[in-house]
């Protein structure tokens, strides 16, 4: 008996002595900055497109929960697969009917509808880690706040994941054996503050637009592929002459996606404001996905398209994207014509065009 009642004894100590995974513990990871730091980056018209903390540490059987705190998403692939692209082609679906103000057909009627790639805008895999799928959040695209995503992880290694709505953000949740030692939950808490913070003050300097050098240019945003990211045009307001052809360019490290967008905004025919508003559906509406004419494209008057409507489609800078980094625009006439982003209408430019 004595031997027995040892025995059960030792066993019920080591059954103590490691966790069970239902009482696996829970990190947690901030998809962009947390609602309390956000008000922060919106008053510096500034955001922070990044995972924090940027690695998370847990031990074999632990979770990870994400907080989507914007337009983002978290996508892990398997080892050496591709990215699924954020928008696809519609072979299936041309795009057909659609005319300008003036009643003429726009030159992308028989391209391609544009979509949100469903891999991408859907939930895929479970909530149990598998290196060998495709394991993505989806994209939050209903009302409200989104839920938090997690996922468990039951097995030790390095997996790296991704937002594929921005270029370069990305993290890494290391997983090791239970009984090894990982940072606490305070020392996690310690670094997401210390990497907002240091985000913050670099969306703070970068938003003054110091030190850019822009000759006969338009830059939307003043971004870092680490995740600063700035919601402003650079020069936001900007003067130039008749016959003079600006480049329209995206930073060359940004993590976002932007348009400049030509038309009538704030007024009875706030076409612009209208067409950001319904950008995104089922499709994309092609007037903004697409450009609204086919390179090189006529000069801008303000009348193009029977109400001045010029659009650059969607730009980014990212290097495996085959979206432009950079447009030119010629303005073949004296006025003054407001533009947008479409993707984000907040940010707003004008440009005065003299004799």
């Amino acid at each position: 008996m004595r031997g027995r009642g040892a025995a059960l004894a030792g066993a019920l100590v080591a059954a103590l002595a490691v966790p069970s995974v239902s009482g696996a513990a829970t990190k947690t990871v901030e998809a962009g900055p947390s609602a309390k730091d956000a008000p922060k980056f919106q008053e510096a018209f500034g955001d922070d497109n990044a995972f924090l903390r940027r690695t998370i540490t847990i031990h074999k059987g632990d979770r990870v929960k994400w907080n989507i705190n914007g337009f983002h998403n978290v996508t892990f692939v398997p080892g050496g697969e591709e990215l699924p692209s954020l928008i696809v082609p519609d072979l299936a679906a041309p795009v057909t009917g659609v005319v300008d103000a003036a009643g003429n057909p726009f030159w992308f009627n028989g391209q391609p509808s544009l979509k949100l790639n469903p891999l991408v805008a859907l939930p895929q895999g479970g909530k149990r880690f598998d290196p060998t799928e495709l394991l993505n959040s989806g994209l939050p695209l209903g009302q409200g706040p989104p839920k938090p995503y997690t996922v468990r992880f039951p097995q030790t290694g390095s997996f790296p994941y991704y937002c594929v709505v921005h270029p370069g953000m990305s993290g890494t949740v290391k997983v090791r054996a239970r009984g090894k030692k990982i940072p606490s939950a305070k020392a996690d808490r310690r670094a997401t503050k210390r990497e907002t913070a240091n985000a913050l003050r670099a969306v703070r300097r970068l938003t003054t637009g110091n030190g850019l050098t822009l000759d006969k240019t338009i830059q939307a945003g003043n971004d870092r592929r680490s995740g600063p990211t700035i919601f402003k045009f650079f020069p936001a307001q900007a003067t130039y002459k008749v016959g003079d052809t600006v480049t329209l360019q995206m930073p060359p490290s940004s993590t976002e996606v932007h348009t400049f967008t030509f038309g009538p905004t704030n007024g009875r025919d706030a076409y612009v404001d209208q067409l950001a508003a319904s950008l995104v559906g089922e499709s994309f509406d092609p007037r903004g996905g697409y450009p609204s004419d086919p390179p090189p494209g006529a000069p801008y008057t303000g009348t193009n398209h029977g109400n001045g409507f010029w659009n650059s489609g969607i730009m980014d800078s990212d290097p495996n994207s085959v979206l432009p980094e950079k447009v030119p625009i010629t303005f073949g006439a004296p006025g003054s014509f407001a533009y947008i982003c479409l993707i984000h209408p907040f940010m707003t430019g004008s440009v005065t065009v003299t004799p």
